[in-house]
């Protein structure tokens, strides 16, 4: 299955999103970040405002802390 252009940019941007937004939401539409907030509604809704007829893709960015592994 091909990813969307908006999930191709997340894959790209991964790192940098995480150095930058750990812990928060972030929205991205046409392969642009568009919002970056405390919740998913708050991120979507800005979002929407500019894209009304686009769904974006919302996501929690994790934390470093989140990719620990304990075995």
């Amino acid at each position: 299955m091909a990813m969307t252009q908006d999930q191709r940019w997340i894959h790209e941007h991964f790192e940098e999103l995480v150095e930058k937004y750990a812990g928060k939401y972030v929205a991205v539409v046409k392969g642009e970040l568009i919002a970056i907030g405390e919740s998913a509604g708050e991120v979507e809704r800005i979002a929407r405002e500019k894209y009304p007829d686009i769904i974006p893709s919302v996501l929690l960015v994790p934390r470093p802390e989140d990719f620990v592994c304990v075995l």
